[in-house]
């Protein structure tokens, strides 16, 4: 049975920390105050000292992710990376981005943010944004079968998914995370997706909780997924939501925008034409975590993310940010259509 608005609105609110607990309270409680403390002292310059952009050793330029456009518009440049708005389909994306090799030696060995997901406070969050993620899928899925979570990281969400009768496996290549998962009993895959070489049509659902956004080309990226699929099997999806209150209101500031990471910044109608372009169908696209305590500090001249500000524009509610899905994450079902 489908939840209703009031349903997915409450329970919304209940895994969104930020809101339910405090924005700094929540930062603080989950150690993410600590995880930035070290990024801050264990992250590379990437920069050139005389130009402020990425070192042409580090980078390598690339066109629209979307539409292969290669004609964007600068929004700003931070930490070195270019964020640019491609002029033809509207993607904002970063280019140059990092090159394979260093991303991936960055993503083996981070242990900081790995330990955050793992926090009490933060496993309490997920815990419940993951069962109302498996009641959505659920809904299309009844007799659930086999997932395979990619970017699986400590893997609460497979632990939830298992609990639930789905036979889980997991792709990470993580060596901090690999362990705690087969410590967990369970299957990991610990090379990137595209070379895994999983059998077609295996899978019955893929999930990629912020994952795409990392993803240099995610339209080769979702073809492996297609093919991996059942017919119509489901694809789920979480992405930071470039259209969010608290990315218009930031801007740069928000933590939204990371280009050594984050190097595709998704708002609902570039997720679905992307879908749509690799043989996925929408099926369902809201928004997650109204950020409404890090805006209320901004606009209150504290500091976004540990400030504790009260409220400061009446009509922004949480019901108000979903309606009209402004939250920090898009939150997408798709189904995969047969060739």
């Amino acid at each position: 049975m489908k939840m209703t608005a009031e349903e997915r609105l409450r329970r919304k609110n209940e895994f969104d920390g930020n809101l339910s607990l405090g924005v700094r309270h929540f930062n603080v409680s989950t150690g993410r105050d600590a995880h930035l403390k070290r990024r801050a002292v264990e992250k590379p310059n990437y920069a050139d000292p005389l130009t402020g952009l990425l070192r042409e050793e580090f980078g390598v330029a690339r066109a629209c992710p979307l539409c292969g456009t290669d004609d964007g518009q600068l929004l700003f440049v931070k930490e070195a990376f270019r964020h640019l708005r491609c002029n033809s389909c509207g993607m904002v994306y970063v280019s140059p981005v990092l090159r394979v090799e260093h991303l991936h030696s960055f993503y083996l060995g981070e242990e900081s943010y790995s330990q955050v997901l793992c926090n009490s406070t933060q496993r309490l969050m997920d815990w419940k944004k993951f069962q109302y993620g498996l009641d959505l899928i659920e809904t299309y899925v009844p007799d659930r079968g086999k997932l395979l979570d990619v970017g699986c990281g400590p893997g609460v969400f497979l632990e939830a998914a298992r609990e639930r009768g789905w036979e889980i496996q997991g792709v990470e290549f993580n060596k901090w995370c690999g362990g705690r998962l087969r410590e967990l009993g369970i299957e990991v895959i610990d090379v990137p997706l595209e070379e895994a070489n999983l059998a077609a049509k295996s899978y019955t659902c893929v999930t990629l909780w912020d994952v795409l956004e990392h993803i240099t080309n995610c339209r080769a990226f979702l073809d492996v997924i297609r093919r991996i699929l059942v017919p119509n099997g489901m694809v789920v999806l979480q992405v930071p939501n470039i259209n969010s209150f608290v990315s218009r209101v930031l801007h740069e500031k928000s933590a939204t925008f990371s280009g050594d990471s984050h190097v595709n910044l998704f708002s609902a109608a570039t997720l679905t034409r992307l879908l749509e372009t690799a043989g996925f169908q929408m099926l369902e696209c809201e928004t997650i975590w109204t950020e409404l305590g890090t805006i209320n500090n901004y606009l209150n001249f504290e500091d976004p993310y540990f400030g504790e500000a009260g409220p400061v524009l009446d009509f922004l509610t949480p019901q108000y940010i979903h309606q009209h899905l402004l939250g920090s994450r898009l939150l997408a079902l798709a189904s995969a259509q047969q060739a």
